[in-house]
Order: C-alpha cells, then structure tokens, then sequence
C-alpha cells in the first residue's frame, strides 16, 4: 500500500506526564507501538478476535471488551491522546483483553504476517476528508480493503460506518469490488452510540452502514 498519502493529520497536543508515562511503560502484552509491532498473535486463543481500526476515544472498544471476557480485542489508532486514555481505562477497569497498537494501520497491515485471523473488523467513522483535493486520503480505498480481507477469517465480517454521503457512495463500490457480498443499512440503531455518532445524529446526517458475509 502506498504509505506517502497518509489518511490522517498529526494532532498537535499535549500529553500528561501520566498519558507520557503509559504510552512509554504500558506491558507488552496490552500495548505496543507500531514501530515495535511485528504481526498480530497467532497463538492468541479466544472465542472470537476482534479488531477495532480508528477507535477514537475508545469507548466502543472498551465497553465491548467489558462485555465479550471471552473475546480478544485489538485496536488501531493513530493520536496519542486517545491510545493514552484507552490504556488508562484498562488499567483503572482490570481489562485484559484487550492489545491497543499506536500507528498507521496501513503500517500495521504491511508488517503484519498472519492472515485469516479475525472475525470481525470494524472501521467506525474513518475521516470523510470531504474536499475533492483531499479525497485520495480516504483510508477506506479498494487497495486498503484488499489488505483487510486478508487477515479477516473466511467467514468473518467486515463493518463500516460513515455519516458522509459522498464517502459512503465511495466506500460501497469499494466493498462491492472487493467482498462482492454485503449488507447496507441507513440509520441501523446501535447498542452503542459513540461520540462521533452522537455528533452525526446531532448535525442531522444519516449514517450508513455496511456489513460483509
């Protein structure tokens, strides 16, 4: 995949001394940077694994991992701020099953070995990045998508959310390209309304869904 084109912006912010310390001393087996990422656990046993890409504040992630003790959940994110408070909400909560990795997904994916791995994907909102000029930073491409049914299991599922019109039109051909099978819904209610949903619902803008099989 062609890393030059990033699909995010470095948030300039500040970190605590506590955040700084958990991004740097958090044990290897919840947390890692992409950097000293190598590829997602294949001895990992659980009844379903999970990978959450772009969690945001993590809340979704979290709750699901509180809920699922029999799952494995990973999750992907790229701003320091909010990998800092997922690490600090599973150290205050006792959560371990959850491994949060800091970084590019796309790096992720690139350096990642094992394949048919999860059951479930889930990209919740990813930027819109709504400027024409800007469209070619939209991380949900065909080429991205390929790289996600690798290391989703034959039977797994894939779930996308976006409350951008335009991007939705996008991201079904991509998903009709790559999976050729799925299931799309508009304003399907969540057991879980998380901030950015909250936002879309506020704003009045339909979220569309999207579902593998």
């Amino acid at each position: 995949m062609n890393q030059s084109i990033k699909s995010f912006v470095r948030a300039r912010t500040r970190l605590s001394k506590l955040n700084r310390f958990l991004l740097n001393n958090s044990p290897s087996a919840s947390f890692c940077k992409v950097e000293h990422f190598e590829s997602f656990d294949c001895n990992q046993s659980s009844d379903k694994r999970i990978l959450e890409i772009g969690f945001g504040d993590g809340e979704n992630l979290i709750s699901s991992a509180q809920n699922n003790l029999n799952f494995f959940f990973f999750g992907v994110e790229v701003y320091e701020m909010g990998v800092a408070n997922i690490l600090k909400s599973m150290e205050t909560n006792g959560i371990s099953n959850v491994k949060i990795i800091l970084g590019d997904v796309k790096e992720v994916l690139e350096k990642n070995s094992v394949e048919d791995y999860f059951d479930e994907i889930l990209i919740f909102f990813p930027d819109p990045w709504p400027k024409r000029k800007h469209n070619k930073r939209r991380l949900v491409s065909e080429d991205f998508l390929f790289e996600i049914k690798k290391i989703l299991k034959k039977d797994g599922v894939l779930i996308i959310k976006t409350d951008w019109k335009e991007y939705a039109e996008e991201i079904e051909q991509n998903v009709k390209k790559v999976f050729g099978r799925y299931k799309k819904s508009l304003d399907k209610k969540s057991n879980l309304v998380t901030k950015y949903e909250k936002i879309a619902l506020k704003e009045n803008r339909k979220i569309t869904s999207f579902e593998t099989y």
